[in-house]
């Protein structure tokens, strides 16, 4: 090759270099990340802990927001609490009640009787972090997706209060800066689950949050009624910060209606769908809905927690909104029943149905979730109440255990799960959604009088 050729290679391999380089460069984009959990068809969810635990309330408003937002996929719950339990009797019945289970996910919620209702013991901490790592190391063994979670709140004044009227209630407790002990822990937790790569839940701070400010309006307020357990309410706000702490999406449906080249053009979010079957365009509108899935509906001991914590707006939300009416107030029904009545401004916003009395998918939604209900009062606490048996029985002759749990305790196990999965079965065909006609037309009815500057009127402008 002469030097004329080499040069004019250079020059070539130069110029597609420069080319090269002013040339936009192709970045891959990230895949998108899950919204939520993430489960999958098939999941078996296990709820670890203690009498918090056993009586089958958060754990239960919890797989009520699973079984109505995830129709389409089978999932499994137990509860695996027992009334009085440290980490250490955790360990005690983990082949027959946690491993047996074959876990994919589980939650840990321990530390209120690990503490021992006392002030801050070097001690006793270590007894607790020693039996937590020993059961965390367990459920590394079983490669489950753990979520470590804070202790809950322990209530100083609802202990007081209890005591002053019952000293019997505080025979054995002197739970001095107790709350602060279980604040400890919880952040211990917290560390623990960085280091190990958990999911971590904070129970403590909403609670403790939600009751100082129910304080300042009335002084005696309390999630917490014998300072330990929470009742349907606080159980509520334990379930909705478990649901955000798991990072699930808020909305159920959001369907949209507009005019559009002198038609209606309606359309519904991902997962769900919308089909126009008739109306005037400004006027009126009728079209059919096939959600994805039911609202997060609340049983009556938990709506005041669902409101402090506006778990409907927030987590299950059904919006609907309408754009382009003739000025006037129209009423929205869902299968030929009203639900409410609203002005053109307002619907052109949007409304929220999610918790409507009159709305159909709600009604849905409490069928679930008195199912569940069932199951839960019917199977699963029967079950932890046997699991309370066996720790006590435990403690006592093993041979005369043996003889019982491999007998008679095994035998009422295998007939509470059986029971137990009837339900389930009952629950899949009742959460499968079903079509909803909607309709907006003009109202016949009066708007409600006005009742002073700034008053609200429900379901009226």
């Amino acid at each position: 090759m002469t030097p004329r050729h080499v040069l004019t290679l250079l020059a070539t391999i130069g110029i597609a270099s420069s080319s090269l380089a002013q040339a936009p460069q192709l970045v891959a984009k990230p895949a998108p990340q899950p919204t939520g959990l993430g489960l999958k068809d098939g999941d078996r969810v296990i709820w670890i802990g203690d009498s918090i635990t056993h009586q089958c309330q958060y754990t239960q408003y919890v797989e009520d927001f699973y079984y109505t937002r995830y129709p389409k996929l089978r999932l499994h719950f137990r509860n695996a609490g027992v009334s009085g339990d440290r980490a250490a009797d955790a360990l005690a019945r983990f082949d027959d009640d946690i491993a047996s289970f074959k876990p994919t996910v589980a939650t840990v919620l321990l530390g209120m009787n690990d503490g021992s209702y006392q002030d801050f013991s070097p001690e006793i901490f270590k007894t607790y972090a020693d039996g937590m790592t020993q059961l965390l190391d367990r459920l590394d063994a079983l490669k489950v997706r753990v979520f470590l979670m804070s202790p809950t709140m322990f209530d100083h004044q609802a202990f007081e209060q209890m005591v002053a009227k019952d000293p019997a209630r505080g025979k054995n407790k002197n739970p001095e800066n107790y709350n602060a002990v279980l604040a400890y822990f919880g952040k211990w937790g917290q560390e623990v689950a960085r280091k190990r790569g958990y999911g971590f839940i904070d129970l403590f701070g909403p609670l403790n949050k939600l009751t100082t400010e129910g304080r300042r309006k009335d002084p005696n307020f309390t999630l917490i009624g014998d300072a330990i357990h929470p009742g349907g309410d606080g159980s509520f706000v334990m379930s909705y910060s478990m649901i955000e702490a798991f990072d699930e999406p808020g909305p159920v449906w959001n369907v949209m209606a507009t005019p559009a080249n002198g038609a209606w053009k309606a359309t519904a979010s991902a997962g769900s769908s919308v089909t126009l079957t008739g109306g005037e365009v400004g006027k009126s509108i009728s079209l059919t809905l096939k959600p994805k899935c039911l609202p997060w509906a609340v049983l009556d001991e938990s709506k005041l927690g669902a409101t402090l914590t506006a778990a409907g707006h927030r987590k299950s939300g059904e919006v609907l909104t309408v754009t382009g009416l003739q000025p006037g107030r129209y009423d929205v029904l869902e299968n030929g029943q009203v639900v409410g009545t609203w002005d053109h401004i307002v619907l052109g916003k949007k409304i929220e149905l999610q918790t409507d009395p009159e709305s159909a998918t709600l009604a849905q939604a409490q069928r679930v979730i008195a199912l569940n209900k069932q199951r839960n009062d019917e199977a699963i606490r029967p079950l932890r109440n046997l699991y309370g048996q066996r720790k006590g029985k435990l403690r006592g002759d093993k041979a005369a255990f043996e003889t019982w749990w491999n007998g008679e305790g095994k035998a009422k196990e295998a007939e509470l799960l059986q029971k137990a999965a009837a339900l389930e079965d009952e629950i899949y065909k009742a959460n499968q959604p079903a079509e909803v006609k909607i309709e907006v037309r003009p109202s016949a009815a009066k708007a409600p009088a006005a009742k002073g500057k700034g008053a609200a009127k429900k379901k009226a402008a």
